[in-house]
């Protein structure tokens, strides 16, 4: 949630990108909790997350980034990690590219 008393320019962007990485960061927990479970079922393919929730596997990231694309124009809020027994946490950047 944005905070009412940022007011300036680059307060409101700082507020995005907090709310934007609190997303990932969300996203990112659920992921690992669903992980040992994806591993048996989908390893080396890749785990569209919105919302704290998996939508879909894909066999790319490109596929698993378009289909978030699409899937969420409006406000862009998903991330993609691959399924593999160590995870990497790329943070902001598993948010997406811009």
């Amino acid at each position: 949630m944005l905070r009412a008393d940022r007011r300036e320019t680059g307060g409101a962007v700082m507020a995005v990108q907090e709310q934007v990485q609190d997303h990932v960061d969300r996203n990112y927990k659920s992921f690992e909790a669903l992980l040992p479970d994806l591993i048996r079922s989908s390893a080396g393919k890749w785990a569209l997350m919105r919302n704290e929730k998996l939508d879909a596997v894909f066999d790319t990231a490109l596929d698993a980034y378009t289909a978030g694309s699409l899937l969420y124009p409006d406000d862009g809020l998903f991330s993609i990690q691959e399924i593999r027994s160590r995870p990497v946490d790329l943070g902001w950047f598993s948010y997406a590219l811009p």
